[in-house]
């Protein structure tokens, strides 16, 4: 890629994530400076890294979703996150309750003043599972529950990633057409 139409913070940002990639061990481009034994464990380590990254950022989207509706359900939509963000009443709120509720949690308690499809329900439910066994386990394969699968597919496939971004993207619209 050249790097002579990037702006100067863009051609910074560049050269900071070829850092991170390297630092992470996701510099899958320059596989080949790498011990030739060792080449297909770190491939496969990369592939992982960046599947749970994506589903712990998605989960962490969905959990934001049910917050918002949370705090729409008890502040009202005619303020804004800024707004109540200066008040004491709503930086009590989130930091006592929101904090401690889980995602399950927050989805049961949106449910009862929102009417949301089975559909999206079945799968914030799935995305909860799948989250907690790759986020706590670093071989979620070997897990009893919360095995590292989507409807039936390896998450760390691509059929199965395609699969989850794809429902995933069902939930994002349900609710930011909420919002529209």
């Amino acid at each position: 890629m050249t790097n002579w139409n990037l702006t100067k913070k863009q051609r910074e940002l560049l050269e900071e994530l070829d850092q991170l990639s390297k630092w992470c061990g996701l510099d899958y481009h320059d596989i080949e400076e790498y011990q030739y034994e060792d080449r297909t464990a770190l491939l496969q380590m990369a592939k992982n890294q960046l599947i749970r990254s994506q589903v712990i950022m998605d989960y962490t989207l969905v959990d934001e979703f049910l917050n918002c509706e949370i705090y729409w359900y008890q502040f009202g939509e005619k303020h804004n996150f800024k707004q109540l963000w200066r008040t004491k009443k709503f930086q009590r709120f989130n930091h006592y309750v929101i904090e401690k509720l889980s995602l399950l949690e927050k989805l049961h308690y949106v449910k009862s003043f929102t009417k949301i499809p089975k559909g999206i329900i079945a799968d914030i439910e799935r995305l909860n599972s799948l989250r907690n066994g790759l986020a706590h386990s670093f071989f979620p394969e070997n897990l009893r529950s919360s095995k590292p699968r989507w409807k039936g597919q390896t998450i760390f496939s691509l059929d199965g990633i395609k699969a989850f971004g794809a429902d995933v993207q069902k939930i994002k619209d349900f609710f930011s057409g909420r919002w529209a």
